[in-house]
C-alpha cells in the first residue's frame, strides 16, 4: 500500500481536531504577547462584584451564557479578559462572532485551511451551528456570549435564514438535562442619560451611551475608569421553556419572546443607572401646561376670576418656573467631583449596605423611585445624591423648601435636581395644581425622587410624625396615570457629629431660626474647619405600590378619596416604621443615653459601664443595626466617644490628673451641656422605646412576679401617650411587642420564666436596675408634658396662638427646673412642647377650662414619673 505523501500528512496535521475550528472560539490562552495586550486595554474597566454572587447562586451544573444588546466585540473581549482576570466563567463561545485577529497564529491558519478544504468540496463555509459545534461546546458547558441585536439581523433571520442563535440555544435547552443560565451584560461608557439634543460630537461619533468605535477606543484609552460593567437578574433557560405559559410553544415563538423580555430587562435596567431622557426645560413646560387634567382648570379658573386664558397660562407659566427643576447630568458629574473633596474634608467616611442598595437598583426598573429619608441635615441631600450617583444610580429629583431658593444658590440646586415647593398651599388652589401638574409630569419622564416625609429637618434628633401631603401628590399622580408603578424607600441618616448642631440647640431652646440666605451660607464656611466623624445611610427594603394594593385587595379599582387617604397613612407609617427599623445605633448615641438616663449631674464610671452594657445586651437580643465600630467591640469606640465628649466639653472628669483615673473616676454632666447630649441619645431612642414602655409597665406592677398578659393594657396606654412623639408600629399589637420585649428580657437575665407557672416571669435583682435605665429614655417627655399641662392650666382656650404658646411653654420649664418642679434641662425643649400640645389638643385639653383633664393627665405623668425616680 502506499504510503501517504508529506504534504497529505502536512494538511491533516493542519487539519487535526477540526471540531472546533471556528473563530467563534477563543482558546484558554490565546498567547503571551496578545494576552498582555488584551490585560493592558481592559484593566481599568470596573466588573459589578455582584456578577460573583449570582454565578455563586446558579445551579452547579449550569452553562453561563453572558448576552448584550447588541453585537460588539470589544465587549465580548472585554468580558473575555476581565472575567479570567477575576477567575470568573469567562465567554469563550461567541454566537455570530467572528474573532480573527486575537486567535493563535498557528490555530488561525488551520481555520484557513479548514474552511478552504470544507469549501472545495460542499461549496460553502462550515457552519458553526449546522455542523454541531456550537451544541457539543454547550455540553462541554463552555461559557457563550449571546449579543441580541446586530445590523442586519432581520434581513440574515427571516431572509437569508440564517440560524437564529437564541432559537439554536432553546433547542440545544429542550434535549439538554443542564440548565443555560442567561446573564445580561451592560457595558456604560457614561453615566449620562440621552438627550433630545445630540452635539455635532454625538452625530460623527456616536452619543456617549452608545458610542462608535472611535469614541469607544477614546474612552478606553483616555478615561478607562468611566466605564463600567453591570449585570443584570440571570434567566434559567431551562425553566423558562417549561414554564406553564410556554410549554408547547414553539421554538421560532419562544426565540421571540426570550429577545423581547432580555432586551426589555437589558433596556429597563439601563434607565435605572442613567435615568430617563433628558429633555428640554421648555419641552417639559409645554408638557406640564398642556396636560388635560390642567388644562380644564385653568379654564374653569380663567371663568372663575374673569381672567383672559392668556393671563391663567402666564400666572401657570409663573408656577412651573417657580418649582421646576433644571436637571443636567453633566452638571452633576462636575458637582460630584467637587463634592467629594468636600465630603472627604468633613467625614471620615459615607457608609451604606451595598446588599440593600442593589435591591433598590433592581426595584428601579419596575418604575420610579421615591427615596423617603430620614431629614437631619441640609447635608442629607447632598450625600444621598452622592451616594446614589457612587453606586450607578441616577441623582434623583428631591422636594426643596422655597425658603432654599435663594440667590445664587437657587440655579445649581434646580441643576442637580432640586425643585421648590411652598411650605403651605393654603388659598393657593392653582399653585397646588400645578404643583401636582409637575410631580405627574416627573414620574411620567422616569425620575426618581426624594422626599423627606417628616417634612423638616429634626431639631430633637428622633424622627418626627410623617407629613402626607406630598405623599398624597404622588400617590395622586399614580392614579391618574404617571408610571407603572411606585417603589417607596426608606432612607436613615445618622452623623455622628451633626454639622447643623448649634442652630439646632439654638431652635430647641427657644431661639429664632436663621434665614437661609447667601450670607448665612458663607458664615457655614466655618463648619469646614471640624472634621464630623461618619455619615451613616440605611436603604430599608424597597416597598412597591403595586404590592400594597394587592395586599390591601385594592388592585384594579377606583379608590374613592376616603380609600386614597388611608392608603396615604398606611403607607406613610410603614415608612416610618421601616426607618425606625434601619436606624443604626452609634457609639455617640450609644453613650449620651448611658449617661442622661436617670437625670443624675455625676456618673460613676462603674455605672456607666453598667448602662452601657446592658444596653449593647438589649442590642444585641434586639437584633439592632449597630455601626461598624460598635459591632466589632464597643470598648474602644465607647472610650473614643468619652474622650470626645469631653474634650468638646459635654462632660468633664471630676479628676483629671491621669489618663488611668480618667478611666475610672465619675464624670459630671454641665447642665447646660445636656441638650446637645439629648440630640445625640434621640438619634437611637426608638431602639430604646418597646423596652421602655415595657419597663414601665413592669415598674407599675410593684411585684417581682408578674405575667406578660399583665403588660398589655399599660404598654398601650403608653403608647397612646406618646403617639405623637413615637411611630407605633403599624403592623403589630402592643401584645406582639410586649411578648418580644419579654424574651430579650429573658436573654439579658432581666427577667427569669417560672419554673411551672406558664407566662408568669420573676425579676432579677440586677434586672430591676437594667429596667430603671431602660425607662429612663421617656422621663424627659413626661416633664416636657407636665410642664405643658402648666400652662393650660394658667390659660384660657385660644388665648395664644401656637408661637406665642410655645414661647410661654419655655418660659414655664425655665422657671420650674430652678424651683425644683422638674430636673431634666433637656426636657425644655420646643419639639417636645409642639408634640405636647398635639396630643392634648386632640385629648381635649385646650385652656384652664378644662380643669378636670388637666388634672387627670397630670396624674398619670406624675405617676410613671415616680416610677423611675423612686
Amino acid at each position: 500500500m502506499k504510503s501517504p505523501s508529506p504534504i497529505t500528512n502536512r494538511i491533516g496535521n493542519l487539519l487535526k481536531d477540526t471540531g472546533n475550528l471556528f473563530t467563534c472560539w477563543l482558546p484558554e490562552r490565546t498567547g503571551f504577547f496578545s494576552m498582555f495586550i488584551l490585560r493592558r486595554i481592559f484593566s481599568g474597566i470596573r466588573i459589578n462584584e455582584e456578577i460573583r454572587k449570582i454565578v455563586e447562586n446558579l445551579p452547579e451544573n449550569a452553562v453561563v451564557v453572558y448576552t448584550s444588546k447588541n453585537k460588539s466585540y470589544l465587549e465580548f473581549l472585554c468580558y473575555y479578559t476581565r472575567y479570567m482576570q477575576a477567575r470568573l466563567p469567562y465567554p469563550q463561545l461567541g454566537f455570530d462572532c467572528s474573532v480573527r485577529i486575537w486567535q493563535p497564529l498557528s490555530r488561525l491558519v488551520r481555520i484557513i485551511f479548514a474552511q478552504m478544504h470544507f469549501f472545495m468540496r460542499h461549496f460553502s463555509f462550515r457552519d458553526p451551528y449546522r455542523s454541531g459545534f456550537v451544541r457539543d461546546e454547550i455540553d462541554k458547558r463552555t461559557t457563550g456570549f449571546l449579543p441580541l441585536v446586530e445590523k442586519r439581523d432581520f434581513y440574515r433571520r427571516f431572509i437569508k435564514s440564517k440560524t437564529d442563535p437564541i432559537r439554536h440555544l432553546i433547542e440545544i435547552q429542550q434535549t439538554l438535562e443542564s440548565p443555560i443560565c442567561i446573564i445580561p451584560q451592560l457595558m456604560f461608557f457614561s453615566k449620562n442619560p440621552a438627550s433630545t439634543q445630540p452635539t455635532l460630537t454625538d452625530i460623527f461619533f456616536g452619543s456617549p451611551q452608545k458610542p462608535g468605535i472611535l469614541r469607544r477606543l477614546a474612552t478606553l484609552f483616555r478615561k478607562p475608569g468611566n466605564i463600567f460593567i453591570e449585570v443584570s437578574d440571570p434567566i434559567n433557560l431551562k425553566q423558562f421553556v417549561s414554564s406553564p405559559e410556554n410549554c408547547g410553544r414553539t421554538s421560532r415563538y419562544l426565540a421571540l419572546k426570550l429577545r423581547r423580555d432580555l432586551l426589555s430587562q437589558i433596556n429597563a435596567h439601563r434607565r435605572s443607572i442613567t435615568g430617563p431622557t433628558i429633555k428640554m426645560p421648555e419641552e417639559i413646560k409645554q408638557e406640564i401646561l398642556m396636560g388635560e387634567e390642567l388644562r380644564q382648570f385653568i379654564d374653569a379658573y380663567a371663568a372663575r376670576r374673569k381672567l383672559t386664558r392668556l393671563q391663567a397660562h402666564r400666572e401657570a407659566m409663573g408656577y412651573v418656573d417657580e418649582i421646576a427643576a433644571h436637571y443636567s447630568p453633566s452638571f452633576i458629574s462636575i458637582v460630584h467631583r467637587i463634592m467629594r473633596r468636600f465630603l472627604n474634608t468633613l467625614f471620615e467616611s459615607v457608609t451604606h449596605s451595598s446588599e440593600a442598595l442593589a435591591a433598590v437598583k433592581k426595584a428601579s426598573r419596575n418604575g420610579p423611585v421615591i427615596f423617603m429619608p430620614a431629614h437631619k441635615s441640609h447635608m442629607d441631600s447632598i450625600l444621598l445624591s452622592f451616594t446614589l450617583y457612587d453606586s450607578h444610580m441616577p441623582c434623583p429629583h428631591v422636594f426643596a423648601g422655597r425658603n432654599l431658593a435663594f440667590w445664587p444658590m437657587a440655579p445649581i440646586f434646580r441643576r442637580v435636581g432640586a425643585f421648590f415647593v411652598r411650605r403651605s398651599f393654603k388659598g393657593a388652589v392653582f399653585y397646588a395644581k400645578v404643583f401636582s401638574a409637575y410631580i405627574y409630569q416627573v414620574l411620567k419622564e422616569g425620575f426618581n425622587i426624594a422626599v423627606y416625609i417628616e417634612g423638616t429637618r429634626s431639631r430633637s434628633g428622633k424622627l418626627l410624625q410623617p407629613q402626607l401631603g406630598m405623599l398624597s401628590i404622588l400617590l395622586h399622580a399614580y392614579f391618574e396615570g404617571a408610571c407603572p408603578d411606585l417603589t417607596f424607600v426608606p432612607v436613615f441618616i445618622a452623623y455622628d457629629r451633626i454639622p447643623d448642631e448649634s442652630a439646632y440647640l439654638h431652635e430647641i431652646s427657644g431661639g429664632k431660626k436663621s434665614p437661609e440666605n447667601f450670607r448665612q451660607m458663607l458664615k457655614a464656611k466655618n463648619i469646614l474647619r471640624n472634621r464630623y466623624g461618619r455619615v451613616h445611610l440605611n436603604f430599608g427594603k424597597p416597598m412597591a405600590l403595586s404590592d400594597v394594593l394587592a395586599e390591601q385587595e385594592l388592585t384594579g379599582t377606583v379608590l374613592s378619596s376616603k380609600q386614597q387617604n388611608v392608603l396615604c397613612r398606611t403607607i406613610g407609617d410603614r415608612v416610618m416604621h421601616a426607618i425606625d427599623g434601619q436606624t443604626v445605633v452609634t457609639p455617640q448615641s450609644l453613650v449620651a443615653g448611658a449617661l442622661l438616663s436617670g437625670g443624675r449631674e455625676v456618673v460613676s464610671r462603674e455605672e456607666l459601664d453598667f448602662r452601657v452594657n446592658a444596653a449593647m445586651d438589649l442590642f444585641c437580643a434586639q437584633g439592632a443595626c449597630l455601626s461598624d465600630n460598635l459591632a466589632d467591640g464597643h470598648s474602644t469606640a465607647v472610650e473614643n466617644v468619652l474622650f470626645h465628649y469631653q474634650r468638646r466639653k459635654f462632660i468633664q472628669a471630676v479628676d483629671e490628673k491621669s489618663n488611668e483615673q480618667f478611666r475610672q473616676e465619675p464624670f459630671r454632666i454641665p447642665e447646660n451641656r445636656r441638650s446637645a447630649l439629648d440630640y445625640y441619645k434621640n438619634i437611637s431612642i426608638c431602639n430604646f422605646i418597646p423596652p421602655a414602655f415595657t419597663a414601665l409597665a413592669i415598674l407599675e406592677k410593684d411585684a417581682f412576679q408578674f405575667s406578660a398578659a399583665d403588660l398589655h393594657d399599660t404598654y398601650r396606654r403608653l403608647q397612646e401617650l406618646f403617639s405623637e412623639d413615637f411611630n407605633a408600629d403599624p403592623d403589630h399589637p402592643p401584645a406582639y411587642i410586649v411578648r418580644k420585649t419579654v424574651k430579650a428580657f429573658i436573654d439579658n437575665a432581666i427577667l427569669v420564666p417560672h419554673p411551672t407557672m406558664p407566662d408568669t416571669y420573676n425579676l432579677s435583682s440586677e434586672g430591676y436596675r437594667k429596667l430603671v435605665f431602660f425607662a429612663g429614655f421617656v422621663e424627659p417627655f413626661l416633664e416636657s408634658y407636665r410642664t405643658a399641662l402648666v400652662y393650660f392650666a394658667k390659660n384660657r382656650r385660644g388665648q395664644h396662638h401656637k408661637a406665642k404658646m410655645l414661647k410661654k411653654m419655655l418660659a414655664i420649664g425655665n422657671r420650674m427646673i430652678r424651683q425644683g418642679e422638674i430636673h431634666l434641662r433637656e426636657s425644655i425643649s420646643k419639639a417636645n412642647y409642639e408634640n405636647a400640645i398635639a396630643f392634648f389638643t386632640k385629648n381635649k385639653v385646650r385652656g384652664s377650662e378644662d380643669e378636670e383633664q388637666v388634672w387627670q393627665w397630670n396624674r398619670v405623668l406624675t405617676h410613671y414619673q415616680n416610677l423611675i425616680s423612686r
